[in-house]
């Protein structure tokens, strides 16, 4: 079994991450999806116990040897990590859906609108875990915990205050 910890679209304010990663010290990964990537770093630096991924977003500058998207296969599932903004996930999922589709992707994980959203479908599952720090519309500070058990993926959205 592997816990991953979603969040996205810090954007400079680590404070409630802080926070979150204090309460959730149980996770095995800490997965950031860009829109300020290196506050993964930040991250990494209070909590150097807890493996970090992530990926850059739109609002990203100068990501050198940073990946805009990258697939991970975590307990024979495979997870693609995105931003979303090479989706245009503000328009919809559709390129996100062909997208697992396509390539055999279980769980796709994005951010760039700051909603949260989760979809089911036949064989994926598509998470935004929202913003941790601005989030848009109705949302309050939200994250993900995605459990991953073999063939089994468990999606808990949460607020993070």
């Amino acid at each position: 079994m592997t816990k991953l910890l979603v969040i996205s679209d810090t954007h400079g304010d680590i404070l409630l991450a802080d926070k979150v990663l204090k309460k959730n010290s149980d996770v095995d990964i800490v997965i950031h999806l860009g829109d300020y990537y290196r506050d993964a770093d930040k991250l990494k630096q209070l909590h150097p116990n807890f493996h970090f991924e992530y990926v850059y977003g739109n609002c990203d500058f100068m990501t050198g040897n940073v990946l805009a998207e990258k697939i991970l296969e975590i307990e024979r599932q495979r997870v693609l990590l995105t931003h979303g903004h090479r989706y245009s996930v503000k328009w919809g999922i559709e390129k996100l859906v062909e997208k697992a589709n396509n390539e055999n992707i279980n769980l796709i994980l994005f951010g760039h609108t700051h909603i949260q959203h989760v979809t089911y479908g036949p064989g994926y599952i598509l998470l935004n875990p929202g913003s941790i720090s601005e989030p848009r519309g109705n949302d309050k500070k939200s994250y993900a915990v995605v459990t991953i058990d073999n063939e089994k993926i468990d999606v808990e959205m949460k607020n993070a205050v």
